[in-house]
Protein backbone atom coordinates (compact mmCIF):
# COMPACT_ATOMS: atom_id res chain seq x y z
CA UNK A 1 0.00 0.00 0.00
CA UNK A 2 1.28 3.84 -0.67
CA UNK A 3 2.28 5.50 2.04
CA UNK A 4 2.99 9.11 2.91
CA UNK A 5 6.20 10.71 2.74
CA UNK A 6 8.31 8.87 5.43
CA UNK A 7 10.17 12.67 6.19
CA UNK A 8 7.31 13.95 7.41
CA UNK A 9 5.92 11.14 9.35
CA UNK A 10 8.29 10.05 11.79
CA UNK A 11 8.28 6.70 12.84
CA UNK A 12 7.74 5.46 9.66
CA UNK A 13 11.47 4.29 9.42
CA UNK A 14 14.36 4.69 6.66
CA UNK A 15 13.05 2.96 3.24
CA UNK A 16 15.47 1.54 0.22
CA UNK A 17 15.39 2.73 -3.07
CA UNK A 18 13.29 0.71 -5.35
CA UNK A 19 15.36 -2.29 -6.99
CA UNK A 20 17.19 -1.56 -10.46
CA UNK A 21 16.05 -3.68 -13.86
CA UNK A 22 19.22 -4.62 -15.09
CA UNK A 23 19.90 -3.63 -18.81
CA UNK A 24 22.38 -4.01 -21.12
CA UNK A 25 25.68 -1.22 -21.24
CA UNK A 26 25.03 1.75 -22.02
CA UNK A 27 21.59 1.67 -23.84
CA UNK A 28 20.26 0.32 -20.26
CA UNK A 29 16.91 -0.74 -21.09
CA UNK A 30 15.98 1.49 -24.06
CA UNK A 31 15.08 -0.79 -26.60
CA UNK A 32 12.53 -2.56 -24.29
CA UNK A 33 11.08 0.38 -23.51
CA UNK A 34 11.16 1.47 -26.70
CA UNK A 35 9.84 -1.30 -28.52
CA UNK A 36 7.70 -3.92 -26.06
CA UNK A 37 6.96 -1.50 -23.32
CA UNK A 38 3.83 -2.92 -22.07
CA UNK A 39 5.35 -6.34 -21.84
CA UNK A 40 8.87 -5.32 -20.30
CA UNK A 41 6.80 -3.58 -17.53
CA UNK A 42 5.02 -6.38 -17.14
CA UNK A 43 7.99 -9.11 -16.82
CA UNK A 44 9.94 -6.39 -14.41
CA UNK A 45 6.21 -5.93 -11.99
CA UNK A 46 6.60 -9.96 -11.73
CA UNK A 47 10.36 -10.16 -10.85
CA UNK A 48 10.88 -6.83 -8.79
CA UNK A 49 7.38 -6.06 -7.76
CA UNK A 50 5.65 -2.83 -7.85
CA UNK A 51 8.09 -0.31 -7.67
CA UNK A 52 11.37 -0.54 -9.41
CA UNK A 53 13.75 1.71 -11.51
CA UNK A 54 14.67 1.57 -15.43
CA UNK A 55 17.50 3.45 -17.26
CA UNK A 56 16.90 4.00 -20.97
CA UNK A 57 20.26 5.58 -22.22
CA UNK A 58 20.53 8.60 -20.67
CA UNK A 59 17.02 8.77 -18.70
CA UNK A 60 16.71 6.98 -15.48
CA UNK A 61 13.21 6.24 -14.33
CA UNK A 62 11.37 5.16 -11.56
CA UNK A 63 8.47 2.87 -12.83
CA UNK A 64 4.69 2.11 -10.17
CA UNK A 65 2.39 -0.57 -11.66
CA UNK A 66 -0.61 -2.44 -10.50
CA UNK A 67 -3.81 -1.36 -8.43
CA UNK A 68 -2.37 -0.03 -5.96
CA UNK A 69 -0.28 2.16 -8.05
CA UNK A 70 -3.16 3.31 -10.41
CA UNK A 71 -4.92 4.24 -6.60
CA UNK A 72 -2.27 5.81 -5.58
CA UNK A 73 -2.18 8.10 -9.25
CA UNK A 74 -5.69 8.34 -8.98
CA UNK A 75 -6.09 9.69 -5.41
CA UNK A 76 -2.71 11.41 -4.49
CA UNK A 77 -0.88 11.91 -7.78
CA UNK A 78 -1.75 16.11 -8.12
CA UNK A 79 -0.03 15.98 -4.63
CA UNK A 80 3.30 14.45 -5.64
CA UNK A 81 3.72 14.25 -9.19
CA UNK A 82 3.53 17.27 -11.87
CA UNK A 83 3.60 16.95 -15.73
CA UNK A 84 5.27 20.25 -16.60
CA UNK A 85 9.02 18.59 -16.37
CA UNK A 86 7.61 16.43 -18.97
CA UNK A 87 5.78 18.96 -21.11
CA UNK A 88 6.26 22.07 -20.08
CA UNK A 89 8.62 23.23 -22.79
CA UNK A 90 6.35 20.97 -25.48
CA UNK A 91 3.99 24.23 -24.91
CA UNK A 92 7.03 26.31 -24.89
CA UNK A 93 7.74 25.88 -27.94
CA UNK A 94 4.38 26.84 -29.13
CA UNK A 95 4.85 29.90 -27.91
CA UNK A 96 2.42 28.91 -24.78
CA UNK A 97 2.58 29.72 -21.09
CA UNK A 98 -0.61 27.72 -20.23
CA UNK A 99 -0.59 24.65 -22.08
CA UNK A 100 -3.45 22.50 -20.91
CA UNK A 101 -1.35 18.88 -20.70
CA UNK A 102 1.57 20.77 -18.95
CA UNK A 103 -0.80 22.44 -15.80
CA UNK A 104 -1.48 21.00 -12.60
CA UNK A 105 -3.86 22.02 -10.05
CA UNK A 106 -6.14 25.22 -10.17
CA UNK A 107 -4.97 25.93 -14.00
CA UNK A 108 -5.00 22.65 -14.72
CA UNK A 109 -8.49 22.18 -13.79
CA UNK A 110 -9.76 25.65 -14.72
CA UNK A 111 -8.45 24.80 -18.75
CA UNK A 112 -10.34 21.44 -18.36
CA UNK A 113 -13.73 23.20 -17.67
CA UNK A 114 -13.29 25.40 -20.52
CA UNK A 115 -12.71 22.80 -22.85
CA UNK A 116 -14.78 20.38 -21.01
CA UNK A 117 -18.00 21.06 -23.82
CA UNK A 118 -15.87 20.70 -26.65
CA UNK A 119 -14.02 17.70 -26.09
CA UNK A 120 -17.15 15.75 -24.56
CA UNK A 121 -18.91 12.64 -25.67
CA UNK A 122 -22.27 14.67 -26.70
CA UNK A 123 -20.48 17.09 -28.47
CA UNK A 124 -18.09 15.09 -30.51
CA UNK A 125 -20.97 12.25 -30.70
CA UNK A 126 -23.32 14.84 -32.56
CA UNK A 127 -20.75 14.84 -35.46
CA UNK A 128 -21.12 11.06 -36.15
CA UNK A 129 -22.71 11.30 -39.65
CA UNK A 130 -19.71 13.04 -41.14
CA UNK A 131 -17.06 10.75 -39.00
CA UNK A 132 -18.91 8.27 -41.23
CA UNK A 133 -19.49 10.17 -44.38
CA UNK A 134 -15.54 11.26 -44.29
CA UNK A 135 -14.87 7.36 -43.59
CA UNK A 136 -16.81 6.38 -46.78
CA UNK A 137 -15.08 8.53 -48.88
CA UNK A 138 -11.31 7.72 -47.70
CA UNK A 139 -12.14 4.29 -48.53
CA UNK A 140 -13.99 4.69 -51.28
CA UNK A 141 -10.68 6.05 -52.96
CA UNK A 142 -8.48 2.95 -52.44
CA UNK A 143 -8.24 0.81 -55.71
CA UNK A 144 -9.06 -2.79 -55.13
CA UNK A 145 -5.54 -4.55 -54.88
CA UNK A 146 -4.15 -1.72 -53.63
CA UNK A 147 -1.57 -1.73 -50.15
CA UNK A 148 -2.23 0.92 -48.31
CA UNK A 149 -0.02 2.27 -44.97
CA UNK A 150 -2.87 1.89 -41.91
CA UNK A 151 -1.10 4.52 -39.70
CA UNK A 152 -0.59 7.34 -42.81
CA UNK A 153 -4.17 6.58 -43.49
CA UNK A 154 -5.59 6.58 -39.80
CA UNK A 155 -3.96 9.97 -39.33
CA UNK A 156 -4.98 11.62 -42.36
CA UNK A 157 -8.83 10.86 -41.89
CA UNK A 158 -8.89 11.27 -37.92
CA UNK A 159 -7.35 14.95 -38.07
CA UNK A 160 -9.93 15.56 -40.66
CA UNK A 161 -12.82 13.77 -38.24
CA UNK A 162 -11.56 16.38 -35.23
CA UNK A 163 -11.02 19.13 -37.26
CA UNK A 164 -14.46 19.19 -38.08
CA UNK A 165 -15.84 18.62 -34.60
CA UNK A 166 -13.60 20.65 -32.43
CA UNK A 167 -12.42 23.70 -34.79
CA UNK A 168 -14.40 23.67 -37.79
CA UNK A 169 -11.68 23.23 -39.93
CA UNK A 170 -9.67 20.34 -41.03
CA UNK A 171 -6.20 20.37 -41.90
CA UNK A 172 -6.36 19.54 -45.54
CA UNK A 173 -3.30 20.67 -47.06
CA UNK A 174 -1.57 21.58 -43.86
CA UNK A 175 -1.23 17.81 -42.98
CA UNK A 176 1.95 17.25 -43.68
CA UNK A 177 3.29 20.16 -41.55
CA UNK A 178 0.85 19.06 -39.10
CA UNK A 179 2.73 15.37 -38.91
CA UNK A 180 6.28 17.05 -39.18
CA UNK A 181 5.41 19.88 -36.91
CA UNK A 182 4.49 17.18 -33.76
CA UNK A 183 6.41 14.44 -34.27
CA UNK A 184 9.47 16.42 -34.20
CA UNK A 185 8.16 18.34 -30.62
CA UNK A 186 7.61 14.54 -29.19
CA UNK A 187 10.83 13.25 -30.25
CA UNK A 188 13.07 16.00 -29.54
CA UNK A 189 11.16 17.29 -25.86
CA UNK A 190 9.48 14.49 -24.88
CA UNK A 191 10.99 11.06 -25.83
CA UNK A 192 13.96 12.74 -26.08
CA UNK A 193 15.46 10.37 -29.11
CA UNK A 194 16.01 13.49 -31.41
CA UNK A 195 18.70 15.65 -31.05
CA UNK A 196 18.00 19.13 -30.17
CA UNK A 197 19.40 20.71 -33.67
CA UNK A 198 16.52 19.02 -34.93
CA UNK A 199 14.42 21.80 -33.70
CA UNK A 200 16.49 24.14 -36.16
CA UNK A 201 16.21 22.03 -39.55
CA UNK A 202 14.26 24.09 -42.15
CA UNK A 203 11.55 21.21 -42.66
CA UNK A 204 10.61 21.48 -38.90
CA UNK A 205 10.26 25.53 -38.72
CA UNK A 206 8.60 25.60 -42.42
CA UNK A 207 6.23 23.37 -40.21
CA UNK A 208 6.14 25.24 -37.75
CA UNK A 209 5.16 28.67 -39.35
CA UNK A 210 2.40 26.79 -41.24
CA UNK A 211 0.65 25.32 -37.78
CA UNK A 212 0.57 28.92 -36.68
CA UNK A 213 -1.11 29.62 -40.32
CA UNK A 214 -3.44 27.26 -39.46
CA UNK A 215 -4.03 27.95 -35.98
CA UNK A 216 -4.54 31.57 -36.69
CA UNK A 217 -7.09 30.96 -39.90
CA UNK A 218 -9.44 29.06 -37.22
CA UNK A 219 -8.87 31.77 -34.69
CA UNK A 220 -9.91 34.68 -37.20
CA UNK A 221 -12.66 32.17 -38.77
CA UNK A 222 -14.61 31.82 -35.79
CA UNK A 223 -14.00 35.46 -34.40
CA UNK A 224 -15.10 36.81 -37.74
CA UNK A 225 -17.52 33.83 -38.69
CA UNK A 226 -21.46 35.26 -39.02
CA UNK A 227 -23.22 32.39 -39.11
CA UNK A 228 -25.10 30.50 -36.51
CA UNK A 229 -23.38 27.79 -35.62
CA UNK A 230 -22.70 25.38 -32.97
CA UNK A 231 -20.29 26.68 -30.31
CA UNK A 232 -17.35 24.70 -30.58
CA UNK A 233 -14.13 24.15 -28.94
CA UNK A 234 -12.42 27.45 -30.58
CA UNK A 235 -15.37 29.69 -29.72
CA UNK A 236 -15.36 28.31 -25.72
CA UNK A 237 -11.83 29.58 -25.70
CA UNK A 238 -12.03 32.57 -27.27
CA UNK A 239 -14.83 33.23 -24.91
CA UNK A 240 -13.21 32.42 -21.82
CA UNK A 241 -10.73 33.81 -19.01
CA UNK A 242 -8.31 32.22 -17.36
CA UNK A 243 -7.95 31.27 -13.78
CA UNK A 244 -7.27 34.70 -12.87
CA UNK A 245 -10.25 35.97 -14.69
CA UNK A 246 -7.96 37.44 -17.48
CA UNK A 247 -8.74 37.00 -20.94
CA UNK A 248 -5.99 33.88 -22.38
CA UNK A 249 -3.25 35.61 -24.73
CA UNK A 250 -2.86 35.15 -28.17
CA UNK A 251 -0.20 32.29 -28.00
CA UNK A 252 -2.11 30.16 -25.49
CA UNK A 253 -4.96 29.96 -27.57
CA UNK A 254 -3.06 29.15 -30.42
CA UNK A 255 -1.80 25.97 -28.75
CA UNK A 256 -5.53 25.15 -27.62
CA UNK A 257 -6.04 25.03 -31.17
CA UNK A 258 -3.69 22.95 -32.02
CA UNK A 259 -4.11 20.16 -29.26
CA UNK A 260 -7.12 18.96 -31.16
CA UNK A 261 -5.19 17.89 -34.09
CA UNK A 262 -2.47 16.76 -32.41
CA UNK A 263 -5.13 14.00 -30.01
CA UNK A 264 -6.39 12.85 -32.91
CA UNK A 265 -3.51 12.12 -34.96
CA UNK A 266 -1.87 10.36 -31.79
CA UNK A 267 -4.04 8.99 -29.63
CA UNK A 268 -7.45 8.28 -32.14
CA UNK A 269 -5.15 7.39 -35.20
CA UNK A 270 -2.92 4.84 -33.11
CA UNK A 271 -5.93 3.17 -31.61
CA UNK A 272 -7.48 2.91 -34.98
CA UNK A 273 -4.76 1.15 -36.27
CA UNK A 274 -4.46 -1.05 -33.06
CA UNK A 275 -7.92 -2.20 -33.93
CA UNK A 276 -8.30 -2.44 -37.50
CA UNK A 277 -5.10 -5.72 -37.06
CA UNK A 278 -7.02 -7.00 -33.92
CA UNK A 279 -10.41 -7.64 -36.36
CA UNK A 280 -8.71 -8.79 -39.34
CA UNK A 281 -6.33 -11.41 -36.90
CA UNK A 282 -9.48 -12.45 -35.85
CA UNK A 283 -12.05 -13.58 -38.73
CA UNK A 284 -14.95 -14.83 -36.13
CA UNK A 285 -14.51 -11.23 -34.57
CA UNK A 286 -14.54 -9.02 -37.87
CA UNK A 287 -17.87 -11.65 -39.27
CA UNK A 288 -19.48 -10.58 -36.02
CA UNK A 289 -18.92 -6.92 -36.42
CA UNK A 290 -19.48 -6.50 -40.26
CA UNK A 291 -23.22 -8.29 -39.36
CA UNK A 292 -24.06 -6.08 -37.08
CA UNK A 293 -23.17 -3.18 -38.83
CA UNK A 294 -24.15 -3.99 -41.76
CA UNK A 295 -27.76 -4.12 -39.84
CA UNK A 296 -28.04 -1.03 -38.05
CA UNK A 297 -25.95 1.06 -40.31
CA UNK A 298 -27.52 0.55 -43.47
CA UNK A 299 -30.58 3.11 -42.85
CA UNK A 300 -28.46 5.77 -41.33
CA UNK A 301 -26.24 5.61 -38.30
CA UNK A 302 -27.60 5.17 -34.37
CA UNK A 303 -27.37 8.01 -32.10
CA UNK A 304 -24.13 7.94 -30.64
CA UNK A 305 -25.73 6.89 -27.09
CA UNK A 306 -27.24 3.94 -29.52
CA UNK A 307 -23.93 2.72 -30.23
CA UNK A 308 -22.70 0.49 -27.39
CA UNK A 309 -25.69 -1.58 -28.02
CA UNK A 310 -24.16 -3.24 -31.01
CA UNK A 311 -22.58 -5.35 -28.91
CA UNK A 312 -19.60 -6.70 -31.10
CA UNK A 313 -18.66 -3.58 -32.36
CA UNK A 314 -18.58 -2.20 -28.70
CA UNK A 315 -16.93 -5.43 -27.53
CA UNK A 316 -14.09 -4.79 -30.14
CA UNK A 317 -13.69 -1.16 -29.26
CA UNK A 318 -13.70 -1.30 -25.36
CA UNK A 319 -11.21 -5.24 -26.22
CA UNK A 320 -9.04 -2.92 -28.28
CA UNK A 321 -8.66 -0.44 -25.44
CA UNK A 322 -8.07 -3.07 -22.84
CA UNK A 323 -5.35 -4.82 -25.22
CA UNK A 324 -3.83 -2.28 -26.75
CA UNK A 325 -4.67 0.76 -24.42
CA UNK A 326 -4.39 4.17 -25.59
CA UNK A 327 -2.46 5.41 -22.59
CA UNK A 328 -1.12 2.31 -21.03
CA UNK A 329 1.73 4.47 -18.83
CA UNK A 330 1.60 8.23 -17.48
CA UNK A 331 5.15 10.10 -17.22
CA UNK A 332 5.22 12.54 -14.34
CA UNK A 333 7.98 13.92 -12.69
CA UNK A 334 8.02 14.39 -8.79
CA UNK A 335 7.74 17.41 -6.86
CA UNK A 336 7.32 16.10 -2.74
CA UNK A 337 9.28 12.74 -1.87
CA UNK A 338 6.93 9.73 -0.91
CA UNK A 339 7.36 5.97 -0.17
CA UNK A 340 5.59 3.28 -1.74
CA UNK A 341 5.22 -0.47 -0.91
CA UNK A 342 8.48 -0.08 1.24
CA UNK A 343 10.61 1.74 -1.08
CA UNK A 344 11.75 5.77 -1.40
CA UNK A 345 11.18 8.44 -4.42
CA UNK A 346 12.60 11.42 -4.12
CA UNK A 347 11.89 15.01 -5.13
CA UNK A 348 12.93 15.49 -8.70
CA UNK A 349 13.00 12.20 -10.04
CA UNK A 350 11.13 11.17 -12.98
CA UNK A 351 8.64 8.54 -12.62
CA UNK A 352 6.22 6.24 -15.09
CA UNK A 353 3.03 5.67 -14.13
CA UNK A 354 2.26 2.05 -16.07
CA UNK A 355 -1.67 2.52 -15.53
CA UNK A 356 -2.85 -0.18 -17.98
CA UNK A 357 -0.40 -3.01 -16.20
CA UNK A 358 -3.65 -4.34 -14.59
CA UNK A 359 -5.41 -5.29 -18.19
CA UNK A 360 -2.83 -7.62 -18.48
CA UNK A 361 -3.39 -9.30 -14.84
CA UNK A 362 -5.01 -12.64 -14.79
CA UNK A 363 -7.12 -12.18 -11.71
CA UNK A 364 -8.87 -8.59 -13.58
CA UNK A 365 -8.83 -9.93 -17.09
CA UNK A 366 -8.49 -13.52 -17.45
CA UNK A 367 -5.99 -15.03 -20.33
CA UNK A 368 -5.24 -11.52 -20.72
CA UNK A 369 -3.90 -11.23 -24.09
CA UNK A 370 -6.68 -13.37 -25.89
CA UNK A 371 -8.55 -11.06 -27.69
CA UNK A 372 -12.07 -11.59 -26.33
CA UNK A 373 -15.00 -9.11 -26.94
CA UNK A 374 -17.48 -11.00 -24.89
CA UNK A 375 -15.71 -9.56 -21.80
CA UNK A 376 -17.82 -6.20 -21.56
CA UNK A 377 -21.73 -7.53 -21.45
CA UNK A 378 -23.62 -8.34 -18.58
CA UNK A 379 -22.77 -10.75 -16.22
CA UNK A 380 -18.75 -10.35 -17.01
CA UNK A 381 -18.66 -6.49 -17.60
CA UNK A 382 -14.81 -6.64 -16.86
CA UNK A 383 -14.10 -3.05 -17.65
CA UNK A 384 -16.36 -2.00 -14.68
CA UNK A 385 -14.58 -4.08 -11.39
CA UNK A 386 -13.62 -1.09 -10.18
CA UNK A 387 -11.84 1.80 -9.62
CA UNK A 388 -8.11 1.56 -11.55
CA UNK A 389 -8.96 -1.68 -12.91
CA UNK A 390 -9.39 -0.73 -16.09
CA UNK A 391 -7.60 2.38 -17.19
CA UNK A 392 -6.66 2.95 -20.96
CA UNK A 393 -7.14 6.72 -20.73
CA UNK A 394 -5.21 7.13 -17.51
CA UNK A 395 -6.54 8.02 -14.09
CA UNK A 396 -6.92 11.25 -11.89
CA UNK A 397 -7.18 14.69 -12.76
CA UNK A 398 -4.94 14.20 -15.90
CA UNK A 399 -7.11 11.42 -17.08
CA UNK A 400 -7.56 12.01 -21.08
CA UNK A 401 -10.47 14.59 -21.46
CA UNK A 402 -11.94 13.31 -24.74
CA UNK A 403 -11.96 9.81 -23.36
CA UNK A 404 -15.58 9.32 -24.19
CA UNK A 405 -15.43 11.10 -27.46
CA UNK A 406 -12.77 8.47 -28.27
CA UNK A 407 -15.00 6.02 -27.93
CA UNK A 408 -17.33 6.86 -29.90
CA UNK A 409 -15.20 8.08 -32.72
CA UNK A 410 -13.36 4.51 -32.44
CA UNK A 411 -16.85 2.73 -33.04
CA UNK A 412 -18.24 4.91 -35.59
CA UNK A 413 -14.66 5.15 -37.89
CA UNK A 414 -14.51 1.07 -37.96
CA UNK A 415 -17.67 0.03 -38.36
CA UNK A 416 -18.07 2.60 -41.31
CA UNK A 417 -14.81 1.11 -42.40
CA UNK A 418 -15.78 -2.62 -41.91
CA UNK A 419 -18.61 -2.02 -44.15
CA UNK A 420 -17.41 -0.40 -47.33
CA UNK A 421 -14.41 -2.32 -48.03
CA UNK A 422 -12.94 -5.82 -47.29
CA UNK A 423 -9.34 -5.03 -46.08
CA UNK A 424 -6.48 -8.04 -45.28
CA UNK A 425 -3.25 -8.13 -43.44
CA UNK A 426 -0.18 -7.78 -45.97
CA UNK A 427 1.35 -9.74 -45.69
CA UNK A 428 -1.76 -12.16 -44.50
CA UNK A 429 0.46 -13.38 -41.49
CA UNK A 430 1.77 -10.15 -40.19
CA UNK A 431 2.28 -9.65 -36.57
CA UNK A 432 1.76 -6.45 -35.45
CA UNK A 433 5.34 -4.53 -34.37
CA UNK A 434 5.14 -1.58 -31.84
CA UNK A 435 6.50 1.76 -32.05
CA UNK A 436 6.98 4.39 -28.91
CA UNK A 437 5.83 7.82 -30.03
CA UNK A 438 5.66 8.68 -27.50
CA UNK A 439 2.16 6.16 -26.97
CA UNK A 440 3.04 3.00 -28.13
CA UNK A 441 1.46 2.76 -31.95
CA UNK A 442 1.61 0.27 -34.88
CA UNK A 443 4.79 0.52 -36.75
CA UNK A 444 4.93 2.81 -39.79
CA UNK A 445 4.88 0.38 -42.02
CA UNK A 446 2.33 -1.74 -40.51
CA UNK A 447 -0.07 -2.62 -44.18
CA UNK A 448 -3.48 -4.04 -45.50
CA UNK A 449 -4.51 -4.68 -49.01
CA UNK A 450 -7.80 -3.76 -50.77
CA UNK A 451 -9.60 -6.84 -50.99
CA UNK A 452 -12.71 -5.36 -53.08
CA UNK A 453 -15.33 -2.67 -52.23
CA UNK A 454 -18.87 -3.35 -50.28
CA UNK A 455 -20.60 -0.20 -50.98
Amino acid sequence: MPQGNSKSQPGLGVHKLPPKVPGIPILGNAYDFLYRPVEFFLDAYYEYGPIFQIQALNQKFVVMGGLEANRFLAKEGEKYFSSEPLFGEFGREMGADHFLVALDGVPHRHMRKVMRRGYSKGNVGSYIDDFASLTYQRSASWQSGEVIRVRDQMQRLVTQQVGIALTKHPPDEYFDSLRTYFSTMLNVLVIKRWPRFMLYSPKYIKAKKEMMSLAKLVLDEHRNSNDNHKPDLVDDLISAKDWNDNPFNEHDLLAAVLGPYFAGMDTVASSLGFFLYAVLKHPKVLDRIVAEVDEYFKDGLPSWRELPKLQALYGATIETLRRYPATPFTPRGVIKPFTFNGHSVEEGQDIIIVNALTHFLPEYFPKPFTFDIDRYPPPRLEHKQGMGIFAPFTLGPHACLGAGAAEVMLMVTMGALLRAVRLELQPIDYELKIKLTPIPSPEENFRVRVFDHRL
